[in-house]
């Protein structure tokens, strides 16, 4: 799906605390994650992929991480908060779906694109956040 290669910049996100407390991130983990993944933080997801290969880069203050994956093929990775989980990527329709599973949660996360525009909703233990991000 070319609409979403390239570098996309956080703009805004609606309950993304409640989203933080649903799946069960540390307390002391929330304000750095408000710091380096909140509103405002500068934090960036690049996307390539090349048919089924797909890389994030995904840039914070705090550094740097990179996934890589296979549509529709489970892999173990970590949450930025350090959690291990097991993710699988697809594609549904216009849609990229990440599901994550971990140690007492599972989220399903969202991203459609509209133009310069990325919407990544994310639903877990039944909070749902929505992220919008700007092509940069």
């Amino acid at each position: 799906m070319a609409c979403f290669k390239g570098k996309w910049e956080i703009q805004s996100s609606d309950k993304f605390t409640e989203y933080m407390d649903a799946i069960g991130v540390a307390a002391e983990k929330k304000e750095e994650a408000l710091k380096f993944l909140g509103d405002g933080s500068k934090m960036s997801y690049e996307i390539c992929n090349c048919g089924d290969e797909w890389e994030f880069h995904v840039g914070t203050q705090a550094g740097e991480k990179t996934i890589k994956f296979t549509l529709g093929k489970e892999f173990e990775t970590f949450t930025l908060d350090g959690r291990p989980i097991k993710t699988t990527f697809t594609l549904d329709g216009e849609n990229l779906k990440e599901c994550q599973r971990g140690d007492g949660f599972e989220t399903t996360n969202v991203r459609t694109v509209d133009g310069d525009s990325m919407t990544m909703t994310m639903t877990g233990n039944g909070v749902t956040c929505t992220r919008r991000y700007k092509k940069v």
